[in-house]
């Protein structure tokens, strides 16, 4: 994301996902955080065998509290509750199709509850920001005019997110925010000035490293797919047979190569022929994928081996690979690439930053406890607001249902005299 720091949208997440998520935050008791873990457990959601403890009531944020001290510098609470509200609404975003998500359970067995977890990574998203702004000095970062108006429009944007009892809460101000945006922005610039100064001393080694070929496949396996037997034994299969059927394939794949090579559409033909779940791989000549996915050094080699728009079979150990070459050279993902290994030669130096600093961060931080119920006082009055509207619902389906069976009992009362009267008359 070459002239973007990845972290620069924060602000916009935050001003347009407040209006969607449920947040954390100022004054939920121990009591409601057990009473809705033990609903949870009622209708089977958010169950773990690990029993939460008891908490205290989340305090609103002082404006005026130090959060963290590091390097000189000095960071107060409305900043760090900030990255807060951007990183929880994203998480739960990212949750959604499971459903909310129960920040007092653990992740994984002997793991940190979600809620410690989204702590951390606050505290690294925040410490990163502080770390590349001691570059700006350095590296003569100023905030241009356009710099300024993109702020002053996230600020805006955030504004509008959020209530003005929301905003007192966490303590939130244009002034914080704007420093905080600021914060952000700068670390974007530094890390930009930083990183190209990192690429434009890379070694060759380094650069054939982010160089990344993308090529498209169609596989045909050469094992053969065995079935069992009534006990469970797989079937054996002869070296006969197996050959028979390598050839077979081999022959597959030949015909395949010509109907691609005489111009028909190869992702049609991989539609029809492809024995793998994967279609298109990029790969560098070391044989990893972007992700350090690693691929087997004859699909490697073979991938390399092809110009821009060539086709040719590859066999490896998986089978016959029908292979098209479709970029010798992904610009995007090189670019990518060499951006990822310009910040990693960062680590050792961020590491060392944080061992000689030692950041604190202070007790109503550290003492925060990532609750479940939604705490922004906008969020928990909407939806008390809808509970008492599904409550008026309730009674009033009720009284509609307690009307309904008493004209139901008077008409059979009614019918009940009609029928006794005609009964009478009859009878006269």
């Amino acid at each position: 994301m070459k002239g973007k720091f990845v972290k620069k949208a924060a602000a916009i997440a935050v001003a347009v996902s407040l209006t969607a998520a449920s947040l954390a935050g100022c004054s939920t008791s121990s009591e409601e955080t057990q009473a809705q873990s033990q609903s949870q457990e009622e209708t089977g959601a958010g169950e773990s065998e690990t029993e939460t403890e008891a908490v205290t009531e989340n305090d609103p944020v002082d404006p005026e509290a130090v959060a963290l001290e590091i390097d000189d510098m000095k960071i107060m609470a409305p900043e760090l509750f900030y990255f807060y509200l951007s990183m929880r609404t994203q998480m739960e975003y990212s949750y959604q199709t499971l459903g909310s998500i129960d920040w007092t359970v653990p992740m994984y067995d002997g793991g940190p509850s979600y809620g410690d977890y989204l702590k951390s990574m606050v505290e690294s998203q925040l410490l990163q920001i502080l770390f590349w702004n001691t570059y700006a000095q350095e590296d003569n970062i100023t905030l241009s005019d356009d710099d300024q108006e993109q702020i002053t429009e996230e600020l805006a944007a955030f504004n509008e997110a959020l209530t003005d009892e929301d905003k007192a809460c966490y303590g939130f101000n244009d002034d914080n925010v704007t420093q905080t945006l600021e914060h952000i922005s700068i670390a974007g610039k530094a890390m930009d000035a930083e990183v190209e100064k990192q690429i434009a001393q890379f070694t060759d080694e380094e650069k054939e490293q982010c160089v990344y070929r993308t090529v498209q496949h169609i596989l045909f396996k050469t094992t053969v797919d065995t079935e069992t037997d009534e006990s469970g034994n797989a079937e054996t299969v002869s070296a006969e047979e197996e050959e028979s059927y390598k050839e077979s394939q081999k022959a597959k794949a030949e015909e395949v190569l010509a109907r691609a090579q005489a111009g028909e559409d190869f992702e049609t033909l991989a539609d029809e022929y492809n024995e793998d779940s994967g279609f298109e791989y990029s790969l560098n000549s070391s044989g990893q994928s972007p992700a350090g996915v690693s691929y087997v050094q004859e699909f490697t080699d073979g991938a390399f081996a092809l110009s821009e728009g060539e086709v040719a079979i590859v066999e490896t150990e998986y089978g016959y690979h029908v292979m098209k070459c479709i970029s010798e050279n992904d610009e995007a993902l090189g670019e990518e690439a060499s951006r990822t290994l310009a910040v990693n030669k960062y680590n050792d130096i961020y590491q060392q930053w944080l061992t000689d600093n030692a950041p604190e961060f202070y007790d109503g931080w550290t003492n925060y406890v990532v609750l479940n119920t939604p705490a922004l006082p906008s969020q928990a009055e909407s939806e008390g607001e809808s509970l008492e509207a599904d409550e008026s619902q309730s009674t009033g389906d009720t009284q509609a249902a307690d009307d309904t069976q008493a004209t139901d009992e008077t008409q059979a009362a009614d019918d009940t005299q009609s029928t006794d009267d005609t009964e009478t008359v009859s009878e006269s």
